[in-house]
């Protein structure tokens, strides 16, 4: 039974412990949060210690696992903590603010022999699994495109949210929201050395950070990507699109506002006709949580390797610093793999 610290009591933090204390092998230890009432609350849901001072909760004896989901700004700085104090990381992505702050890390883990996890749970998702099953029975041929639209419309006060804060956060929409889709072309497409991107305030009054993101990825065969991430998209839409030679997948919704997650698979015809289409349904519970903890603590039990390794993590973070450079300079920007 593996002991697990959770760090910052938000949404995220409610959602790990809910996923822990379903886990026969781990459980929560101890929930820390600036906030001692949020972080009590949260710990009496699980049956665990509540504390303000995270730096004691990682350095527990009594502690083998840390979950790290605060406001970016404070990643790097407690996922060093907890390296340093000998335990496994799962941390919330983004890894930290920056590719620097994320090397820092990265290195740390490898020189004490350590598991660090970025959390891309998206990758675990019903239809994006099974859309990387079709993929790689190379149904679609050789791919050409990838094309994404992810966004929803805020909320009244969003401009207070931490995520809107260019201190806090480190970014807008685009590292908060695109970093998963940013993952998801690597994932699903391929890697990535060329952006093109603008990123832009619309409506929201926020002080440094953008509301939506366009972009552009192209890999060095050509193969390319189209996002739009938005926080003025007044009705929640993720719809993630896949084109080949033979054919094409949609990826639509995500559950909860977003609607079901759904894979709709189109055959090209050799005569050009209407395609023939078959339509995969997941009406279940996402598990995508589930799913990537226990392979977590898979990895931490010596077997096999993880999605969203830190080489992994260290990349997005790379093609979102290469994306705003491209909206300064308002210039592609060569990435090198």
């Amino acid at each position: 039974m593996l002991n697990v610290a959770i760090v910052g009591a938000g949404n995220v933090g409610k959602i790990r412990s809910d996923v822990i204390r379903r886990s026969s092998l781990s459980r929560v230890q101890i929930v820390t949060d600036v906030d001692e009432a949020r972080a009590s609350a949260l710990a009496s849901s699980v049956g665990a210690n509540a504390t303000t001072d995270w730096s004691a909760a990682v350095r527990s004896p009594k502690i083998d696992v840390v979950v790290v989901s605060t406001p970016t700004k404070f990643h790097a700085q407690i996922v060093k903590g907890a390296l340093e104090a000998g335990k496994h990381v799962l941390c919330e992505k983004p890894l930290a603010r920056s590719a620097t702050e994320a090397r820092e890390v990265i290195a740390l883990a490898k020189e004490n022999g350590l598991v660090l996890k970025t959390g891309f749970n998206y990758r675990y998702m019903d239809h994006v699994s099974k859309a990387k099953e079709l993929l790689e029975s190379e149904l679609l041929g050789p791919l050409y495109f990838l094309r994404c639209r992810y966004g929803h419309g805020g909320k009244p006060g969003y401009e207070n949210h931490w995520c809107t804060d260019l201190d806090l956060s480190g970014g807008g929409a685009l590292l908060e929201q695109g970093i998963h889709i940013v993952d998801l072309v690597r994932y699903l497409l391929g890697e990535p050395t060329q952006v093109l991107a603008f990123a832009g305030r619309f409506f929201w009054n926020f002080a440094a950070v953008e509301d939506n993101c366009f972009l552009l990825l192209k890999t060095k065969s050509s193969q390319t990507a189209q996002i739009h991430v938005s926080w003025t998209q007044w009705i929640n839409i993720f719809s993630l699109e896949l084109f080949g030679r033979d054919g094409y997948l949609e990826l639509s919704g995500r559950d909860g506002h977003y609607g079901p997650q759904r894979v709709l698979w189109g055959k090209r015809r050799p005569d050009h006709g209407r395609p023939e289409e078959q339509v995969f349904e997941f009406t279940a519970p996402d598990l995508s949580w589930e799913r990537e903890w226990t392979e977590f603590l898979d990895v931490i039990g010596g077997h096999g390797r993880p999605m969203g390794t830190p080489a992994d993590s260290l990349r997005a973070l790379q093609l979102v610093e290469a994306a705003y450079q491209s909206s300064r300079d308002e210039a592609w920007v060569q990435v090198q793999e």
